[in-house]
């Protein structure tokens, strides 16, 4: 079990140091990192390990291919939060491009994060159809959303409710993710499956959890960066009460995801019966993965040297 009580696997990827290596070398090549100093901090923020650790008996190719992402996710990521003039109409100038990245059309905004994403799109759209991509267009368009909702709160000096808290913090935190996962483990899940109840409600809580947890951890940088999206905050805010009391409502809070997590995760193996014993097979393993995500993802965040404390 993580510190936040969350189950882990017993073992990690055995070649995670050489996917760590390529990783690097793929950040340098696309641009993402230029500098030695770049470098460092990209190996030690973990990015391949939390990926091994999801991921621990997937072939090393699905492994980097979900490494990247999660290393584009967090230099968008970046980006906003790090930016604190950040406009809105800045923020929807990246997203048109990367639209149209995905839709095949001209893209005419030129940087790192473009180059990454034209080099790992097609590799990621291989094999999987026009609907899927589409969904991941959608979840994007929401991500896009969220992130313009965060910056009307920070112009605004207010704070979304506890009520409109989670579904911000979900689609802020990369629903797409989750689509992704599914080319990266060469599983696209099919109708009615993935609109379906059980399957929606799988990754939703696969993500909270992930989102609720990190807030924990990045509690401290973000309230010296004022960012309004995190729990602690909100729920400290709206019931007025100690801050210690809100980290440990969240707490409560991701036991009880985690409940609702196994919960969807069975009611999904319950509707693979009856399905294709390889089509089974491979829906099965995709629902152990994301059902794993948020114990690897806090055993991340306390090696992370994203979230480890400034040296004194």
């Amino acid at each position: 079990m993580s510190d936040f009580g969350l189950p882990l696997r017993d073992h990690i990827h055995p070649e995670v140091d050489d996917i760590g290596d390529r990783l690097c070398r793929w950040a340098a090549r696309v641009g993402l990192i230029t500098t030695d100093a770049a470098e460092r901090r990209l190996r030690g923020a973990g990015f391949h390990e939390v990926t091994a650790m999801v991921l621990p008996d997937d072939p090393a190719e699905t492994v980097e291919l979900y490494a990247q992402w999660i290393t584009v996710l967090f230099h968008l990521d970046d980006e906003q939060d790090d930016d604190a003039d950040r406009s809105p109409e800045s923020v929807r100038e990246v997203y048109a491009a990367i639209t149209a990245l995905m839709l095949g059309r001209p893209v005419l905004v030129g940087s790192p994060l473009m180059s990454a994403l034209t080099d790992l799109w097609p590799r990621t759209t291989a094999g999987m159809s026009v609907r899927w991509r589409d969904r991941v267009i959608a979840n994007l368009h929401r991500h896009r959303d969220a992130f313009l909702t965060q910056i009307a709160h920070r112009e605004a000096g207010t704070l979304p409710t506890p009520e409109e808290y989670p579904a911000l913090r979900r689609e802020s935190n990369g629903m797409f993710m989750f689509d992704v996962i599914e080319s990266a483990c060469g599983t696209e899940v099919p109708e009615p499956l993935v609109s379906g109840e059980a399957w929606t409600e799988l990754c939703a809580a696969s993500n909270d959890l992930t989102a609720w947890c990190n807030d924990i951890r990045s509690l401290a940088k973000e309230s010296a960066n004022e960012e309004p999206t995190n729990y602690v905050t909100v729920l400290r805010e709206a019931h007025a009460c100690t801050e210690g009391e809100a980290i440990a409502e969240v707490r409560n809070q991701i036991l009880q995801r985690q409940k609702e997590l196994d919960q969807a995760a069975a009611e999904v193996r319950d509707q693979l019966s009856g399905q294709p014993e390889d089509l089974r097979a491979r829906i099965g393993h995709l629902t152990d993965v994301i059902a794993h995500i948020p114990g690897g993802h806090a055993a991340w965040l306390d090696t992370s040297a994203r979230y480890r404390p400034p040296a004194a």
